[in-house]
């Protein structure tokens, strides 16, 4: 889909038994569509797609971004599930917080570096500390709110705030979070395949592109 116009311009049906499996699905359709592009002449800008490892490995030298949104359901769910351990109830509390703070650190942010070091700034914060040792964000953007709550503020050595550390800024995590998307998302994408698999589940192989092409904002090319 190009996502400034909503327009589907390809779509790939991939079956698991002509790659393997179904963890190669995902590449193998991307790869036909980037072939289709390239052979009727389209420079692509940019690519947004999720954190697959495969297309990440596909992808490393091109310019491509990560969709925040499928990022941040990945890491609050594991948020939600450390939140239920003992000694670790006050992250409930952040939950929100650390949402936010993913969108605001991939839309306000013009590199890699600057992103990471803006994500990895949440572990201060959640302490009450609000000055940083990374160049890119030495300090805070916000003016500096009494909290009502005093309770709410994380200690070091805990274990709330070592696993949450664990959680947010291991290898893999900082990695994406470089690569976030500043602009664009693949919400409408996503929407896109929703509405395709209500007339074509997974299973079925044929779909009817009569349909699909009278659906309203959905042009097929």
């Amino acid at each position: 889909m190009d996502l400034k116009t909503n327009t589907v311009v390809d779509i790939q049906l991939v079956q698991s038994n002509e790659v393997g499996s179904s963890f190669h699905m995902e590449k193998e359709g991307l790869k036909r569509s980037l072939t289709l592009l390239d052979a009727r002449g389209v420079t692509l800008d940019c690519i947004v797609t999720d954190c697959h490892p495969q297309i990440q490995k596909f992808l490393r030298k091109s310019k491509f971004t990560h969709d925040v949104s499928l990022m941040e359901k990945r890491i609050l769910k594991k948020l939600e599930k450390i939140s239920k351990l003992k000694g670790c109830e006050k992250l409930q509390k952040w939950m929100r917080s650390i949402k936010n703070h993913m969108h605001w650190t991939a839309a306000s942010s013009a590199t890699g570096p600057e992103r990471v070091a803006k994500w990895t700034s949440i572990i201060n914060h959640i302490q009450d500390i609000h000055t940083h040792e990374d160049p890119h964000f030495p300090q805070r953007q916000h003016p500096l709110h009494q909290t009502r709550d005093k309770r709410k503020w994380l200690s070091a050595g805990t274990p709330a705030l070592n696993k949450l550390k664990k959680l947010l800024m291991n290898k893999r995590t900082l990695k994406d979070v470089a690569k976030l998307s500043p602009h664009h998302q693949t919400s409408s994408v996503e929407a896109f395949h929703s509405v395709i698999l209500r007339f074509a589940p997974k299973n079925v192989l044929s779909i009817s592109w009569n349909a699909v092409q009278t659906l309203p904002g959905c042009h097929v090319l």
